[in-house]
């Protein structure tokens, strides 16, 4: 990994304008999912042209887990230099106001570390030391992260940051796996932003026993609670062990054959990698994933009291008008997907795996609802099974 000295914003700006380099910014160093995708998008973005290929790009941060992984797991193969240091967010803040030709915005969140151009913002003064802005409406979210979409879709057949890292041996002799395929279960058991309530852990188990019986071993990831219910099954509680760290999940996705995953930022991981998963409860199901070897089994919602569905538009313009975090004064009950359910998900992720099949036409429905969200942009499928199911939601 290249190596440079930069103490100031002058010196960030005179090395990247004599290296035909670019700041990336406006990566969420403390969520997973976001420094997964957003280091995508940067990728990407050298893919597409958008940024010189050959140009020596720079990232500067706060000396964090997931940021110092990335850059001790991928060093110069992703981004040629990583400066993480208590002050570097007041640098990355001079240079994105006072040089935004010099940087680069590969963020999908709301906070961005400098205004962006016809894009209305609220300013705040952190911690007494830069300015950030937030996003004041919710298109412009999703807009950024439909950004990211068509450049997965326009370059589709790379995966830039998929790797298979060698797993050191008390990893491997704590996963035992021994010539095993590798299922990684992470069980989503509190409400989240993707989430609007927990999922209850027997859901899992038919799905679980249909994943060992095809000779998988499983594995608990994430940082959940091991469910006791999983321990007939022998699931390995990696999620609870000393091994689990953020380096250590990258080798364990890099090395994994399949997973089912909760509305989380750890879906990124396969995601990054191109294994098949299966993604669950997600509140937003016209938000999915990318993948096109991911199907969704969401979670819908229905009128307190009354037989009445929310249909699957109707939960976005709730989300739309809410927020993205469920609304728990609304009058919704949350409706989490059955064990069947995601049973049927699994099985149509592992049949997709050796026989690709076209959408059926419940799924070529679904792909078409709502073209000012990412699901236009999307390869990944609902479940036909959920679809058959759910019908008149479309």
């Amino acid at each position: 990994m290249a190596k440079t000295e930069i103490k100031s914003a002058l010196d960030a700006v005179n090395f990247l304008e004599s290296n035909n380099g670019k700041l990336i910014i406006n990566i969420a160093s403390d969520a997973v999912g976001h420094v997964l995708a957003e280091f995508d998008n940067f990728a990407r973005m050298r893919l597409t042209g958008e940024i010189a290929p050959d140009g020596t790009h720079l990232y500067m941060g706060p000396d964090e887990e997931f940021v110092a992984g990335i850059a001790e797991m991928y060093g110069d193969t992703l981004c040629s230099n990583y400066i993480l240091s208590s002050n570097s967010l007041e640098i990355v803040s001079n240079i994105a106001h006072y040089r935004p030709d010099l940087t680069v915005d590969v963020g999908i969140s709301s906070v961005k570390m400098g205004p962006i151009d016809g894009l209305p913002c609220r300013p705040s003064f952190v911690d007494n030391k830069y300015f950030s802005y937030q996003l004041i409406f919710f298109q412009s979210l999703i807009d950024a992260q439909k950004a990211l979409y068509r450049r997965r879709l326009q370059t589709s057949k790379f995966l830039p940051m998929a790797r298979k890292f060698p797993m050191a041996y008390d990893l491997e002799h704590f996963i035992n796996a021994r010539g095993q395929k590798i299922a990684l279960l992470q069980l989503k058991d509190f409400p989240s932003s993707g989430g609007a309530d927990a999922i209850d852990p027997d859901t899992y188990l038919p799905s679980m026993r249909y994943l060992r019986d095809l000779g998988y071993k499983l594995v608990l990831v994430g940082r959940e609670q091991y469910p006791e219910a999983f321990a007939s099954l022998g699931v390995v509680d990696y999620a609870n062990s000393p091994l689990a760290t953020f380096k250590n999940d990258l080798v364990l996705f890099s090395n994994a054959d399949f997973s089912l995953t909760g509305p989380s930022g750890i879906s990124q991981f396969p995601e990054i990698m191109g294994t098949p998963f299966v993604y669950v409860n997600n509140w937003q199901p016209l938000l999915p994933p990318f993948s096109p070897h991911c199907v969704c089994a969401p979670a819908v919602l229905k009128l307190k009291g009354e037989d009445k569905f929310l249909t699957f538009s109707e939960q976005l313009d709730l989300m739309e008008a809410t927020g993205v975090n469920f609304p728990k004064d609304q009058p919704y009950d949350v409706i989490s997907p059955d064990s069947d359910d995601i049973l049927m998900a699994t099985q149509e992720a592992i049949e997709l795996v050796d026989n690709p099949m076209p959408l059926d036409k419940n799924q070529q429905l679904m792909r078409e609802l709502r073209p000012d969200t990412t699901n236009e942009c999307s390869l990944s499928r609902a479940s036909a099974a959920f679809l058959e199911r759910y019908q008149t939601l479309l």
